[in-house]
C-alpha cells in the first residue's frame, strides 16, 4: 500500500511539473521603448493634417495618460474624431489617443513596414 500510494504521488509530481513548468518561468516584458524628441505642436499638427488627406502611413508614440502607463509605439492608418481626437488602425491594432498624447509622428522608413 506505501508503495502504490508512493508511486502516485511520484507520478501526479512529474506530471504538474510537465504540465506547469511554463508558469514558473521568468516573465519577459517587452522593451520600453526609447524616448523620441518631442516634435513641436506646428510640426505635428501639420503632418497629421497631411496623413489624414492623402491617407498615409504613420508612425507615432505615444505618452501615456497617466504616469503609471509607457510610452506606445504605433504604426497605422489616422482618422480624426472630433477636435484632437484621433484613432490609430492597422490589421491588429485599434488606439485612441489626444493630440495631448502625440509625442512624435512620421512616415515610417520603407522596408520596416
Amino acid at each position: 500500500m506505501q508503495n502504490q500510494r508512493q508511486s502516485i504521488i511520484n507520478r501526479s509530481t512529474k506530471i504538474i511539473s510537465q504540465g506547469l513548468h511554463h508558469l514558473f518561468e521568468p516573465i519577459e516584458f517587452a522593451p520600453i521603448p526609447d524616448l523620441l524628441n518631442p516634435q513641436p505642436d506646428f510640426q505635428r499638427k501639420l503632418f497629421i493634417k497631411k496623413a489624414l488627406a492623402d491617407h498615409l502611413l504613420v508612425y507615432v508614440q505615444l505618452m501615456p495618460k497617466t504616469a503609471a502607463g509607457q510610452p506606445v509605439e504605433a504604426r497605422g492608418y489616422l482618422k480624426s474624431f472630433g477636435q484632437n481626437r484621433y484613432l490609430i488602425q492597422s490589421k491588429n491594432l485599434s488606439y485612441f489617443f489626444d493630440f495631448d498624447q502625440l509625442r512624435y509622428i512620421a512616415h515610417p522608413v520603407r522596408g520596416r513596414e
